[in-house]
């Protein structure tokens, strides 16, 4: 899995990421986006989660590296079978070499090492704009239309639908075998989605390095079984709802929601706010729960990258699920 190439500029090689790759991707990081990337993330996202690595590099004559491909393999749930796809994270080259062909070339190779029959079904992302543009023009990319809803909602607003005999709101401060339950009861209402077992759900929120998340469940009695699931990060008086798995129980959710909404309210907090799909069952009972929807702040595309053994474009709009865990934005 190594591909050489050479250039006006030189003589290059993409291989995959290797022990001691790691002090040049923070550097290049650094030349690519004039920020610092923390090793702990890094390691983190690649090195610690329960997936395959899937990661190349490319590199100059004197082992520098210039461009780097870096996927998240998730497990996902297709109507029943286990398949994987990859979240496109972090694509990025060394300014300097910019125009020399490494981008390209090393997402190129990316999908040729990794995306054939067998094995990646389909890869997806949320870019902004330029780069959507920048992979539309030169990898392929589509753009999810019309799959992407932005919802704000008042805390006093979602307390309303609290049900006066409803269920019960639990704090969560690890997912034990439970959520593995939770997620085999809804994964039938959830046909092409990232599976939400205990193994990714512990890896996202609860050993990430640097984001510290709030996560509630909701029980119903009398059996205390968790029901649904909820996750939150904090920006002063605004929470976002990064994740969220339920049944297809608009009281359900109505009376969970309703719940959080008043534990926010009286700690303070004014405004939820979420990234889901547009049409699917949790966006919809979000709305009648007292969630609008609103003009997106990020500027991002949901984007897929498909090959010829990919579902159709149609097929995963209409049927897919995800929140902001399902990428590294939140």
């Amino acid at each position: 899995m190594e591909k050489s190439f050479e250039t006006d500029s030189g003589k290059f090689l993409i291989r995959p990421y290797s022990v001691g790759d790691e002090q040049g991707v923070l550097s290049l990081w650094k030349a690519a986006f004039n920020n610092e990337l923390s090793p702990d993330v890094w390691r983190w996202k690649y090195l610690e989660n329960p997936y395959t690595e899937k990661i190349l590099v490319c590199t100059g004559e004197d082992e520098t590296i210039l461009a780097l491909f870096g996927g998240m393999p998730y497990r996902a749930n297709q109507g029943g079978e286990t398949i994987e796809i990859v979240h496109a994270m972090d694509i990025m080259s060394h300014p300097d070499y910019r125009g020399a062909g490494l981008f390209i070339k090393t997402c190129s190779a990316f999908m040729d090492f990794y995306c054939g029959p067998g094995e990646v079904s389909f890869l997806y992302g949320f870019p902004g704009k330029y780069h959507y543009d920048l992979g539309e023009k030169y990898l392929g990319y589509r753009e999810l239309q019309g799959c992407l809803s932005f919802l704000t909602a008042r805390t006093t607003d979602l307390a309303c639908k609290k049900k006066r005999f409803g269920g019960r709101l639990v704090r969560i401060t690890e997912f034990d075998p439970s959520f593995d339950h939770l997620w085999e009861e809804c994964r039938g209402e959830y046909p092409l989605s990232v599976i939400r077992d205990s193994r990714f759900l512990c890896w996202r929120f609860i050993d990430h390095p640097l984001n510290k998340y709030e996560i509630w469940g909701y029980q119903r009695w009398p059996q205390k079984k968790i029901k649904a699931y909820a996750v939150f990060s904090r920006e002063g008086e605004k929470a976002r709802l990064v994740d969220m798995l339920a049944s297809s129980s608009s009281v359900l959710i109505g009376d969970f929601l309703g719940q959080i909404g008043l534990e926010f309210e009286k700690r303070g907090i004014e405004v939820v706010e979420t990234w889901l799909p547009a049409g699917h069952f949790l966006t919809r009972a979000a709305i009648s729960a007292g969630f609008v929807p609103s003009e997106e702040p990020l500027g991002i595309i949901l984007t897929v990258r498909l090959f010829d053994h990919s579902p159709p474009l149609g097929r995963i709009a209409k049927n897919i699920f995800f929140t902001m865990a399902d990428g590294d934005l939140l």
